[in-house]
C-alpha cells in the first residue's frame, strides 16, 4: 500500500491558478512534514523564472521540451527554500504541470528532479536521515487540460528505487493544526583554521567544527515545559483535546530547555591532537530556534528531533550565508583594519491562514522590503512586513554600521556597546591579529576570526 498525502486545500487552489497562465510547463516544490503515521503537504512553491531563460523563450517561439528544463536552476531553488523552513518542515518533493503533449516524459523528469533536489537540500545539513526517518519523497504530475493528477513516491535512499503509487487527499483547515516548539540555546564553538587561506579550506574547517558541535547537540537532553518525557510517549499526553469549533489558526507552544553535555571528566583519558593552524573562528552567543509538528498524535521523539534539526540548520545556514556574502561582496583583507561582519538575523512571517511561520535571513543593511521580495520570489508568498517577527531585538530607525557595534574594548575583551538597550552584545575575546565578530539570533553571537601573528 502506498503513502497518503494530506494536502492543504490552498495548495490545490494554488496549483489550479497556475494552469491558465500562458506557459507549456511549470515546475515547483512541495513542502510539508512526513511521519510514520501520515504525510502532510502544507505549501507548494513554483520555480521562479530565470531571466536568461525568459529572454530566450521570447526570441524563440518554438514549443518548450521537458529536456529544456534547467535542472540546476530548480535544484538551486530547492536549496534556497530549504533555508527558509523552520524545524519539522522539509522539501518533500516536486511537482510539474504540463500540457498533454509533454505528459509522456513527465515521470522521467520528475524522478530525476526528486533525487537531485534531495541530494542538494541535504548536502549542507549537519544531520542525516536515520533508520526511523521516512525516506520516501513525492512527485506530482498535473495535466493542464484534463486536470488529472498522478502522485508517486520514490525512496531517496535507494538510487534504483522505482515509483510507487500514492494518494493525494485535500483537507480543509489543515494549516491550523500545528504545535510549536521553541528554545534558546547558548553556543560557543571554537574552530581552528588550517594554514591554507583559500575560501574552500576555510569552509571545510568551519564544516568540521560545526560537525563536532552537532554531535554535542545530538547528545543533549531536551526538557519539555520543564519536564523530561519518555521518547515514545505522546507529546500531548494528559492534555485536553482542543475543540473543533473554530477554524482560526491557534498555536499551542512548548518551551524547551536544552541541556548540553558537560565537558569530559579530568580523570578520563583521551588523546590530544596538535594541529598546525593560522588562526581560529569563534562562534558565540544565544540562538533562538523554532520547530512545528502536526497535532495528530505527535510523539515526543519526533518533536525533539524537529527542534534539534532546526538548531543545527539555523547555525549552519547563517555561517553559509555569511561566507557566501563575503566571497561575493568583500574586498581582500589588506591587514590595515579589524573588519566586523554580522551574521544575518532570522525573520519569521506567518503562512497565510496558518499557525505555521516561515523564515528568512536578513543582514543589517537589508530592508524589510527586500526580505518581502525574497519571500515572493522563492516561495511565491505575498507576505506583509507588518507581520515580520525578528528573532533578535534591535533599535528602530537606521541600523548602525556593524563595525561600530563590535569594537574591542579593554584587555579583558569586553566590547563597547553601541546598539543601545534593545540589543545586548556578548563578549568577544581577542587574540593577536584580526578579529571578525558577528551577531546571531536572539541576543547576539560573535563570529570572530583570529589570525596569529608570525
Amino acid at each position: 500500500m502506498g503513502r497518503s498525502y494530506f494536502v492543504e486545500e490552498a495548495v490545490g487552489q494554488y496549483l489550479s491558478n497556475l494552469i491558465p497562465k500562458e506557459k507549456d510547463c511549470f515546475t515547483g516544490l512541495l513542502i510539508g512534514q512526513c511521519s510514520s503515521q501520515r504525510d502532510y503537504i502544507l505549501l507548494a512553491a513554483c520555480t521562479p523564472s530565470k531571466e536568461e531563460q525568459s529572454e530566450s523563450l521570447k526570441g524563440n517561439p518554438t514549443k518548450l521540451r521537458l529536456s529544456d528544463l534547467d535542472e540546476e536552476w530548480i535544484v538551486e531553488h530547492a536549496s534556497q527554500v530549504s533555508r527558509m523552513l523552520p524545524g519539522g518542515l522539509l522539501v518533500l518533493g516536486v511537482f510539474i504541470i504540463t500540457s498533454p503533449e509533454l505528459s509522456k516524459d513527465a515521470q522521467n523528469v520528475l524522478r530525476k528532479l526528486v533525487f537531485s533536489v534531495e541530494k542538494s537540500t541535504m548536502k549542507s545539513r549537519l544531520w542525516r536521515l536515520m533508520e526511523n526517518d521516512v525516506s520516501d519523497r513525492v512527485t506530482l504530475h498535473l495535466c493542464s487540460v484534463t486536470k488529472k493528477i498522478l502522485c508517486r513516491t520514490y525512496d531517496v535512499r535507494d538510487a534504483k528505487s522505482s515509483a510507487k503509487p500514492a494518494d493525494w487527499k485535500y483537507q480543509s483547515n489543515m494549516s491550523s493544526s500545528w504545535l510549536r516548539l521553541e528554545c534558546s540555546i547558548g553556543i560557543n564553538i571554537l574552530i581552528p583554521l588550517s594554514t591554507a587561506s583559500v575560501s574552500r579550506e576555510m569552509h571545510k574547517s568551519i564544516r568540521s567544527g560545526l560537525t563536532d558541535w552537532a554531535a554535542q547537540i545530538e547528545e543533549s537532553i531536551f526538557l519539555i515545559n520543564g519536564q523530561v518525557k519518555e521518547e515514545d510517549s505522546e507529546l500531548l499526553e494528559g492534555q485536553k483535546k482542543a475543540s473543533r469549533g473554530t477554524s482560526q489558526p491557534c498555536t499551542q507552544t512548548f518551551n524547551i530547555k536544552v541541556l548540553t553535555p558537560l565537558p569530559q571528566c579530568p580523570n578520563d583519558r583521551y588523546t590530544a591532537t596538535v594541529q598546525v593552524c593560522k588562526g581560529s573562528i569563534n562562534i558565540r552567543g544565544v540562538v533562538k530556534c523554532r520547530a512545528y509538528i502536526h497535532s495528530n498524535k505527535p510523539k515526543v521523539k519526533d518533536a525533539v528531533q524537529a527542534l534539534k534539526r532546526d538548531i543545527l540548520n539555523t547555525v549552519s545556514d547563517r555561517c553559509e550565508i555569511l561566507l557566501e556574502d563575503l566571497i561575493l561582496n568583500e574586498a581582500p583583507y589588506d591587514g590595515s583594519e579589524k573588519p566586523c561582519h554580522a551574521l544575518p538575523r532570522r525573520v519569521f512571517t506567518p503562512l497565510a491562514g496558518s499557525s505555521v511561520m516561515l523564515c528568512n535571513y536578513m543582514f543589517g543593511n537589508e530592508s524589510v522590503e527586500e526580505i518581502q521580495e525574497h519571500f515572493l520570489e522563492m516561495l511565491d508568498q505575498n507576505v506583509q512586513t507588518d507581520n515580520f517577527e525578528i528573532s533578535e531585538d534591535i533599535n528602530t530607525g537606521i541600523y548602525p554600521d556593524i563595525k561600530e557595534a563590535f569594537q574591542m574594548g579593554d584587555s579583558d575583551g569586553k566590547p563597547v556597546k553601541k546598539l543601545g538597550q534593545a540589543r545586548t552584545l556578548l563578549k568577544v575575546q581577542a587574540n593577536v591579529g584580526v578579529a571578525m565578530a558577528a551577531g546571531v539570533a536572539l541576543i547576539a553571537a560573535a563570529f570572530s576570526f583570529h589570525y596569529f601573528s608570525s
